[in-house]
């Protein structure tokens, strides 16, 4: 800045929108100031605002700084961000000239670590693959219609509702087993494996793996080797539905059938009693016109006899024809008729049978649910000490309380 536009500016009398103005540009024409980065921590995350764009800050232990991602960057943004995430930012500072703060615009956000755990999920799955622990031949088939599922997830996990709803729907006659276990954090991939354990042991004829997705540090348990080689070792068909379509984790990559979403799961485990009902009227109509076709070619060797001058006794023969003919005809419709009655008959007293049982249709007329800590429905208050901690379920949500006896 020559000294003839600093004697200007030290002349000129500026209101505050001005000297914001003039501070905005020096800013951003500074060289010092563009495409740099910076690292620090995740705090006041305000969320996407209206217009699509995030604010928050950037603190370490001295220093905090105001930043925002404008929505066509937050775009482009493969994770979300939250409090406490430690973080490299790149971008320009730049100034808010109505308020005459300045602040970080940020172009990409980079998590720490988060390069060095995909680089080791990389690795992880090269060498298992080479393996074999991806194989399509080693890939169990799933069962036509399950009678027993066991669902590994977490408990009281939106999951876990949408799994049994779906399931329940389509296939009311499965008997559903959940097997709750941890779903993030250090200790859930041993947990999964405990679970995974009972279940395949416990005569289910399938069984599913849930979670609904997460970010990448969400989802590290399941991407634990020894849980994939678990898996691996299953007896029972396993589905798997923990990351989304863009995120596999490595179990989704081993087990026998793999869904992006929990309501893709129960789609892959039961048929739709609809789909059945209606193959059940398209087996019943072909068996009726394999029938007629057979009666047809009967009446017309019948009508060939008849017409036949040189057979005697033709009434005794076309009696003795009519006969054989009414009574496979007869035959024939009793046994699709009872068939078809039995099947649709058994459906429809089972599903009224599940959703009669079914524990939470009571929730709608204005009852809840109460659980003890280990996942026990509690019937009477003895049950319930002092200090214990309880869950109830009502229509809408689950409550986690603590039991105060008085």
């Amino acid at each position: 800045m020559n000294d003839e536009l600093v004697s200007q500016i030290r002349n000129h009398v500026f209101n505050v929108s001005e000297i914001n103005q003039l501070i905005k540009e020096v800013f951003e024409s500074s060289p010092y100031f563009k495409n740099i980065s910076i690292k620090g921590e995740i705090s006041n995350r305000k969320g996407r605002n209206i217009s699509g764009h995030i604010y928050f800050s950037l603190k370490d232990d001295q220093s905090t700084m105001k930043c925002v991602m404008f929505k066509y960057d937050a775009l482009y943004l493969k994770e979300d961000i939250k409090d406490g995430d430690k973080v490299t930012l790149y971008g320009s500072i730049s100034v808010y000239v109505p308020s005459g703060s300045y602040q970080f615009i940020v172009k990409r956000i980079e998590k720490e670590g988060l390069g060095d755990i995909l680089l080791r999920k990389k690795l992880l799955i090269e060498k298992l693959d080479k393996e074999g622990l991806f194989s399509l031949d080693h890939k169990k088939q799933l069962p036509k219609f399950p009678n027993k599922i066991g669902i590994i997830v977490g408990k009281n996990s939106a999951a876990a509702k949408d799994l049994e709803f779906n399931i329940s729907r389509r296939w009311p006659l499965a008997k559903i087993i959940f097997y709750y276990s941890l779903v993030q954090g250090e200790l859930a991939s041993k947990d999964i494996i405990s679970k995974l354990e009972i279940a395949d042991n416990d005569g289910n004829d399938v069984l599913i793996l849930a979670r609904g997705g997460g970010s990448i540090e969400d989802l590290s348990a399941f991407d634990d080797e020894s849980l994939a080689r678990f898996a691996y070792s299953l007896k029972t068909p396993l589905i798997s539905a923990v990351g989304h379509e863009i995120n596999k984790s490595i179990v989704d990559l081993v087990s026998d059938k793999y869904a992006s979403t929990p309501t893709g799961a129960a789609e892959l485990a039961v048929p739709d009693k609809e789909d059945v009902l209606n193959d059940l009227n398209q087996v019943q109509n072909y068996i009726n016109s394999i029938a007629l076709n057979y009666y047809n070619k009967l009446q017309s060797t019948l009508n060939i006899l008849i017409n036949n001058k040189n057979i005697t006794s033709i009434n005794a023969i076309q009696e003795t024809l009519l006969s054989k003919l009414n009574l496979i005809e007869q035959k024939v419709q009793t046994k699709t008729n009872l068939y078809y009655e039995k099947l649709s008959s058994s459906l429809t007293l089972k599903e009224k049978i599940i959703n009669t049982l079914n524990p939470y249709n009571i929730l709608d007329k204005g009852y809840s649910i109460i659980r003890n800590e280990n996942g026990k429905v509690i019937s009477e208050s003895i049950q319930l000490k002092d200090k214990n901690n309880a869950t109830i379920i009502f229509k809408d949500q689950s409550i986690d309380v603590e039991i105060n006896k008085r």
